[in-house]
This record gives C-alpha cells, sequence and structure tokens, in this order.
C-alpha cells in the first residue's frame, strides 16, 4: 500500500515535533515499509539524521527521548516529483498528519480525487469542520462522538516496551513529578527509561489535553501509573487505554501519595488540604508505607498485566492497523 504522510515543514534548528504525526509514521512504516513517504522529511526521527545535522534534541519535545531514533535510512525514501504523483492519483492514501499545522498539496489532493485522511494531534477539543467534511478525520482529544471523526490516540515502538519487569525496584514512586521542573533531570533516553524501570508507581494526569506521550513511556517501562482524576475522562479520550484497570489501581494505590510531601507531588489544582492533613498524620504517627499496603505479588500482577496490555494494544503498528482498517 503506497502511502503519503504530509507533515509539517522543520527548520533544522528549530523542530517542535508532533508526538501524533511521528508515532503514526512509525506505526504504518512497521507496516508497509518504504512504501510510506514521509514529506517533507521527518529527519528528526532518523538516527543518522539526527546525529549529522548535529541537532540539540532539546528542542524536541520530551528532549525526544523515545522517538528520535525510531527510524532508520532517511535516504532510501523517494519523495521526488510528490505533486505529479498526487496528480497521477499514484498513492493509495494520503494522510495529513498534523492537519492543523500542514495541509501542503490539499487542493490537488481533492482536485484530484485522492482518498484523504486527516489526523489532529493536538491538545485542545476544536476540531477543523471544514476539513472533517473533505475525508476521515481522527481527532486525539475527541469530546464527544460526530460523524465521520474518530477518536486517535499516542502509542508505543514496540522494540521500545520493556521485555521483563525488573524486579528490585529503588522507588515506590518514580521521582520525576508531572510539572515540577526541579525533577525533570534527565538527560539520556536510558537513563530516564530505567528511572521508571527502577519504581512501582508514577504519577500521572491530564495536562493541556488527556493523551500524553508520559502515560505510555510509564507502561512500556513496567511501571504503574496513579492517573489523577481519571474518573473525569471523557468517554472517547484515552479510548486505548485500559482505563478500567488503571481506575482499578487508582482505588487500591492511591493512598501511597499521602506519604509523599504534597507540596512536592501536586500541583496547585490538585492540591487540597485533605492531602496536606494526611500526610502530616502520618508524620505524627510515624506510620510507614511498607507497614500498610506492600504486597508485592499483586503489584507484580499488576505490572505483567500492564505490560501484556501495552504490547498488545499500544504499539504503533497497532495504532497504523486501526487508521487503515477505518478507512478501507
Amino acid at each position: 500500500m503506497k502511502i503519503l504522510i504530509i507533515h509539517p515543514e522543520h527548520n533544522s534548528n528549530n523542530v517542535i515535533n508532533d508526538y501524533q504525526s511521528d508515532l503514526l509514521l512509525h506505526g504504518l512504516r512497521e507496516l508497509y515499509g518504504n512504501d510510506v513517504v514521509d514529506y517533507p522529511g521527518s529527519w528528526y526521527l532518523y538516527k543518522e539524521q539526527v546525529s549529522k545535522k548535529n541537532f540539540d534534541t532539546n528542542n524536541l519535545w520530551g528532549k525526544g527521548f523515545n522517538i528520535k531514533n525510531i527510524l532508520d535510512n532517511f535516504n532510501s525514501i523517494d519523495r521526488s516529483d510528490i505533486l505529479n504523483k498526487i496528480k497521477k492519483k499514484y498513492f493509495n492514501l494520503i494522510i495529513f498528519s498534523s492537519c492543523r499545522r500542514s495541509t501542503k498539496f490539499i487542493n490537488e489532493a481533492i482536485k484530484f480525487n485522492n482518498k484523504i485522511v486527516f489526523v489532529d494531534g493536538e491538545d485542545h477539543p476544536i476540531i477543523d469542520l471544514n476539513l472533517a467534511t473533505k475525508g476521515l478525520y481522527f481527532k486525539r482529544e475527541l469530546k464527544e462522538k460526530k460523524k465521520n471523526i474518530l477518536q486517535i490516540s499516542f502509542a508505543i515502538p514496540e522494540k521500545k516496551i520493556l521485555r521483563n519487569i525488573t524486579q528490585k525496584q529503588k522507588n515506590i514512586l518514580a521521582p520525576l513529578i508531572p510539572g515540577k521542573i526541579k525533577t525533570y533531570l534527565y538527560n539520556d533516553e536510558e537513563d530516564y527509561n530505567r528511572m521508571y524501570q527502577n519504581s512501582h508507581f508514577a504519577l500521572t494526569y491530564k495536562k493541556v489535553g488527556w493523551d500524553c506521550y508520559r502515560h505510555y513511556e510509564i507502561l512500556m517501562n513496567g511501571c504503574i501509573p496513579l492517573f489523577l482524576d481519571l474518573e473525569n475522562c471523557p468517554e472517547y479520550s484515552l479510548t486505548f487505554l485500559p482505563k478500567k484497570l488503571l481506575l482499578e489501581i487508582n482505588q487500591k494505590f492511591l493512598k501511597i501519595l499521602s506519604f509523599e510531601n504534597p507540596l512536592n507531588i501536586y500541583k496547585k489544582k490538585f492540591l487540597t488540604m485533605e492531602r496536606v492533613k494526611n500526610y502530616l498524620k502520618n508524620i505524627l504517627l510515624r506510620i510507614k508505607i511498607n507497614d500498610i499496603f506492600f504486597d508485592d505479588d499483586q503489584i507484580l500482577e499488576y505490572k505483567s498485566s500492564l505490560l501484556k496490555y501495552s504490547r498488545t494494544n499500544l504499539t504503533t503498528k497497532n495504532i497504523a492497523k486501526y487508521v487503515i482498517k477505518n478507512v478501507q
């Protein structure tokens, strides 16, 4: 299947990438190899190009961890004569994979009756209803079901998913706390992943949108997400995550957060007097977390279930299959 993926042009000196576009590209390349053409070329996903350009990956979201080296052989893709190929309907499918940022060649794609798909991976729930009339529209932060509009989510490159759970943990709660910049201490992808691998649990929550690559990085490293306010997530958001299982985990284990200084682990919107009181109470009573809840077998069972689920349902190949299935 010949697929053209149109994504934003990136200045090599200042790149802000689109995770949804990047991960879908990876999944489609896993399925169809070099028949998937990324245009003008997501060079920052190709490890040899990042090295060749001496690019500062700090310009990528999350420093490019777990995406900057997921593709190979940038120059093996034929990106020539794209406009003429569109006119001749050379591609079976044209995907505008970051449709709020680039719709290059859209007039030609429509004029020459190409099959078109739009992917909107922005954090806000706003839908471009005009584009949605011109092709199937996938929206990441989808609040309600609409005609011709389907939900889509982030995913994990299969090779990034941990094979075996780390048996001995250094941390009950991962030291990286979302929103607390002083805890963002990791400049190396391996160290960053190892931090989650060496932790039983990790805190995560909705940022601007509900979907966040951090949720997937926690899962792929055999760590258990403690997802704040997940019960308020809209039905059509995060539909690929095991929300029911994550809510069960929250019910059982969210109390561990009462043993951590709430000023260090909560942003203002999550900080309550009740949480402060629980923390002070545990200090005064000298109650230790291990004394009240630890069950290694149960934790290991949850970790195994989540890792298996991730490998079965959350890969980039899986999300690519989902898109293709709904297009055909």
